[in-house]
């Protein structure tokens, strides 16, 4: 009878939404959606923060190697007793220059294939720059006035991702 008929009623085929367990194909493609945005994101920021760090890297290396090259040359004008190139009120691409009291004279500076060398005491030529630099408009300015006698060295530095110049003077007397 009746007992049945609940019986019946109450054991229905078709699940309860109440009770469903799983999740539908709609859920699961939004839960992919939603994670392929996040790891997207994620992986987004992790790439332009290495890209950003190189880029630091990168501005380091040319900041360090202009640095370097005026130490160099503010060594190499120290106790200089005669300019032999370029001439005096002129400009060149070569530097060179008797330092007192010193064997390795003349100390030339000049610039090959886009890099800047130093000769000492006309012996082999050693590279200032490193590969990963490349110089280009090397000039010397060599201007003499009553008071004092100036070397004016300009220049452009390019690494992997950047320029920078230098402009640096030095008052030899």
């Amino acid at each position: 009878g009746i007992e049945d008929w609940e019986r019946v009623s109450t054991q229905s085929p078709i699940p309860n939404p109440q009770f469903r367990s799983g999740l539908t194909l709609v859920e699961t493609i939004i839960y992919t959606a939603i994670v392929a945005i996040v790891v997207g994101g994620f992986l987004f920021v992790m790439i332009s923060m290495i890209i950003s760090a190189d880029r630091v890297s990168d501005d380091l290396l040319l900041a360090e190697e202009k640095q370097f090259i005026i130490q160099k040359l503010d060594n190499i004008l120290q106790s200089v007793s005669v300019v032999n190139a370029p001439a005096q009120g002129s400009s060149g691409m070569t530097l060179s220059v008797n330092k007192l009291n010193y064997d390795g004279n003349p100390v030339v500076v000049d610039l090959v294939s886009g890099a800047m060398r130093v000769t000492r005491g006309g012996g082999m030529a050693a590279p200032i720059t490193p590969a990963a630099i490349t110089v280009s408009d090397l000039l010397f300015e060599h201007a003499v006035t009553i008071k004092e006698v100036r070397i004016r060295t300009t220049a452009l530095l390019t690494g992997p991702r950047g320029t920078t110049s230098i402009d640096f003077t030095r008052i030899i007397k």
